[in-house]
């Protein structure tokens, strides 16, 4: 059983289901999965169209009741939780009496609940930290537990930025990539712009309505070839989830916008650690500004992206998923 949620929501997005999908696979010739999901339209359905049976809750449903009721009529091995806030307490005592095995994945450091193992890639220190962790729990964090997808080979540093693409998550709820498309589009693109729309995001043809007739840009609406694109780009402007972890892994350059507030300690400790640029939360007076420069800095150095290229790299090494499976088929 898969405990997830996702789709056009403020703080969740899509970057859960991504991963949870990612493990799914990887592990279906051992097990057959079932989502349970709170009943968000955009994740369901994408859930559903990967193959998956999904159980549908209530948004407004936290209760330990329901997940087990769930367990009782479904009889899992294993439930793994890969929420944003995980809100469960009871189910886990009830698990150990069962004897099914509990593994969560956090992003927040917030969890304390008494699970079999709590895994957190986070490379920020705040969000490792666990004083309230029951002694019953085995943790493993840090970026080297970063699940990452079939990844293609990568590509080495261009002199000239000839590539950059707009991706700013599976669902984009605090609608940046209009605004950012916004401020790319006041000058004439003298390199090609990817922009890349995920499968929750709700209003494409805004998006399309603004690049029509620019030959230089091209929109792409939830592309299976993700990480192809993504390792051709000499420039990627994102949000600070997973696709910050993918363009560190490929050494991609790196806009940082963050959508939410913990995104914005996440992007601020990524510009430490690697010297991309940061520009903060979105302001409508300074953001615009802060986007050009950083345009400005990185085409009219090509060193920069060549350090930034080495620095990335050290942070994920792809061998996540790996190491994962190992963790979670030793239960």
């Amino acid at each position: 059983m898969l405990r997830v949620d996702g789709g056009h929501v403020w703080g969740v997005a899509m970057g859960h289901v991504r991963r949870s999908l990612l493990l799914a696979k990887a592990l279906a010739h051992k097990y057959n999965f079932i989502f349970v999901m709170k009943n968000h339209v955009d994740g369901v359905s994408f859930v559903k169209k990967q193959g998956y049976r999904v159980r549908e809750i209530s948004i407004n449903d936290d209760s330990d009741e329901t997940l087990i009721n769930l367990c009782e009529e479904l009889a899992p091995e294993k439930i793994i939780f890969d929420l944003f806030q995980n809100p469960y307490e009871a189910v886990f005592n009830y698990a150990r009496k069962k004897k099914i095995h509990t593994i969560v994945f956090d992003i927040l450091g917030k969890s304390k609940e008494p699970s079999d193992i709590l895994i957190n890639d986070s490379f920020v220190p705040a969000f490792v930290l666990y004083p309230f962790l029951s002694k019953k729990t085995k943790l493993f964090y840090g970026p080297k537990y970063f699940i990452l997808g079939k990844a293609p080979k990568i590509q080495p540093v261009r002199k000239a930025m000839k590539d950059v693409m707009l991706t700013m998550g599976g669902a984009d709820p605090a609608g940046l990539t209009v605004k950012i498309l916004n401020v790319l589009l006041e000058n004439a693109l003298n390199y090609r712009l990817h922009v890349v729309l995920g499968p929750a995001f709700r209003e494409p043809q805004k998006i399309l309505n603004l690049v029509a007739g620019r030959k230089q840009v091209i929109v792409y609406q939830n592309p299976k070839g993700f990480l192809s694109h993504l390792s051709h780009q000499d420039l990627v402007i994102s949000a600070a989830g997973r696709t910050l972890y993918e363009c560190a892994y490929f050494g991609r350059p790196v806009v940082v916008v963050p959508s939410i507030e913990h995104e914005a300690i996440v992007s601020s400790e990524f510009g430490m650690c690697t010297g991309n640029l940061d520009i903060g939360l979105w302001d409508e007076t300074s953001s615009p500004a802060k986007i050009k420069a950083a345009l400005d800095r990185y085409n009219n150095a090509p060193s920069i992206r060549r350090t930034i290229f080495k620095t990335s790299r050290c942070l994920v090494d792809g061998l996540g998923l790996k190491r994962v499976l190992h963790v979670i088929n030793k239960l």
